[in-house]
């Protein structure tokens, strides 16, 4: 019986085409089916994501059954592979650009999986690099593909997507070039350069397959712009809607960090020496109070994730996904001490013992720290600490 496996920490994103309206008509497309729903692991992240195809809505239109990818999802992974396309070329480039061996590129990539909680079998490198091999003869297979050929003339044409795909800084691009429209890819390369001359050269084929083209989507990359332009002069063009978002938030991002790591450096210290305070009083402690330590610990261990998560261009901001969470953790510590360290009117004490209480409120007496959430009641089982701890990318670094 196959089981959904889980990750530490999983990121969820949907996606869509870049065409808003249809290019026959000019009605707005609408979402018409889900291409995918799967689970990808990339170098970066472990994405759930969700793909919608989207169409044109008159059934009297010419392009009413053409449907509508975005290249970005398609650019994350091969269909049916679980790892990323840019492990792929991590594996392909190891292998064959660095002569490492099997077991040195297993290793490599298992370290570099490592933060996300993630591991990869020896086989399962063996298949990606089969896939990397695959796709560098994907360009000269394309025209004997005649399903493919057939849903081109079905669809009209194609819409050519150039993605650059760089595994490491600093070393060799993969640039692959697709067929929006379907997924297909139609070439692959490996360069050291990205001159308009190159990227010329790397569209070739596509060009040599006389099929029409409806359109091009590249990088804001200026080679690209002019290979594109060049090429195909009367084609409409359109820059990655994704590329354009992210390098338009990079300059709030950029702050947005800067702000978090100015958090980070100031609570981290005082939080990690409160989980050396915790450690101390456990062997000190009676056997009831060890679990209500232990429920203090996981909240300070949800704030040292919180202040290590690192953030994705263009939306997930590191400072204000960390403020969240310690709002959440605060949220739940002013609960705890509601809950744990009161007396109802006229009856007999509830909680814990009110020793307890001000045994949690010392260990919140963190030197430097000051005073806030010191009194700590936990005569609650429940701690969202433990759940924020869970929810967060990885654990104290």
């Amino acid at each position: 019986m196959n089981h959904t496996r889980s990750y530490p920490s999983v990121t969820r994103r949907w996606y869509r085409s870049v065409e808003h309206e249809c290019p026959q008509c000019g009605r707005r497309l609408q979402q018409a089916m889900t291409l995918t729903r799967r689970t990808v692991i990339t170098l970066q992240a472990v994405i759930r994501l969700i793909h919608a195809g989207f169409r044109c809505p008159d059934p009297q239109c010419p392009g009413h059954q053409r449907t509508y990818r975005s290249p970005v999802a398609d650019a994350l992974a091969l269909p049916g592979f679980t790892f990323g396309l840019d492990i792929v070329l991590l594996v392909g480039r190891l292998r064959l650009g660095k002569h490492q061996t099997v077991d040195e590129v297993h290793e490599a990539v298992q370290e570099r999986l490592a933060p996300l909680g993630v591991t990869i079998s020896r086989r399962e490198i063996l298949y990606l690099f089969e896939a990397y091999c695959t796709l560098l003869r994907a360009s000269s297979e394309v025209k004997e593909d005649q399903e493919w050929l057939s849903q081109v003339k079905k669809n009209g044409g194609i819409i050519v997507s150039v993605d650059g795909i760089q595994p490491d800084k600093g070393n060799e691009t993969i640039y692959l070039v697709r067929d929006a429209l379907t997924g297909r890819v139609l070439a692959a390369e490996q360069v050291t350069s990205s001159e308009t001359e190159v990227m010329k050269a790397l569209l070739a084929p596509v060009v040599a397959l006389g099929v029409p083209v409806l359109g091009t989507i590249t990088d804001a990359q200026e080679s690209e712009l002019q290979a594109v332009e060049q090429l195909w002069p009367e084609v409409p063009h359109q820059v990655c809607q994704f590329h354009a978002l992210r390098e338009a938030s990079r300059p709030g991002f950029n702050a947005d960090r800067k702000i978090k790591t100015a958090m980070r450096k100031q609570l981290q210290p005082k939080v990690r020496e409160l989980r050396k305070q915790l450690k101390r009083q456990l062997p000190e402690v009676p056997p009831a109070e060890v679990e209500q330590l232990s429920v203090l610990d996981d909240y300070a261990l949800g704030v040292l994730t919180a202040l290590n998560f690192d953030g994705t261009l263009p939306f997930q901001y590191p400072a204000a996904a960390a403020a969240a969470a310690l709002e959440e953790v605060e949220a739940s510590l002013q609960q705890l001490e509601k809950r744990g360290c009161r007396k109802p009117a006229g009856g007999p004490e509830s909680g814990p013992p009110q020793g307890h209480c001000r045994r949690a409120g010392r260990l919140g007496e963190v030197p430097g720290a000051g005073q806030a959430h010191a009194p700590v009641g936990a005569g609650c089982r429940a701690h969202p600490g433990r759940r924020l701890g869970a929810s967060r990318r990885g654990g104290e670094q």
